[in-house]
């Protein structure tokens, strides 16, 4: 009987490896605000791994609410593949 080996999907995936090293540690360093620098890389992973187009929000209080979500999100996926 031929013995069959079977790949493991990419857990990053979308990502490569080395975008989701650089993402978690720009994760672990958000502890109660997001630094702008960091915006559209942030809007653009999540969107990236939801498989989604969103527009990205301005980074003003009053879109506070999103951006907690997305590192909310973010936080939570990138701790899945860990």
């Amino acid at each position: 009987m031929e013995e069959t080996t079977t790949i493991p999907p990419d857990r990053y995936h979308p990502l490569s490896e080395g975008e989701f090293s650089h993402l978690k540690e720009i994760l672990d360093s958000i502890v109660s605000h997001m630094p702008e620098g960091h915006a559209s890389l942030i809007w653009n992973t999540y969107n990236k791994v939801r498989g989604v187009q969103e527009r990205q929000p301005c980074t003003c209080g009053s879109a506070g609410r999103y951006w907690g979500e997305a590192v909310s999100y973010l936080k939570n996926w990138v701790k899945e593949r860990i």
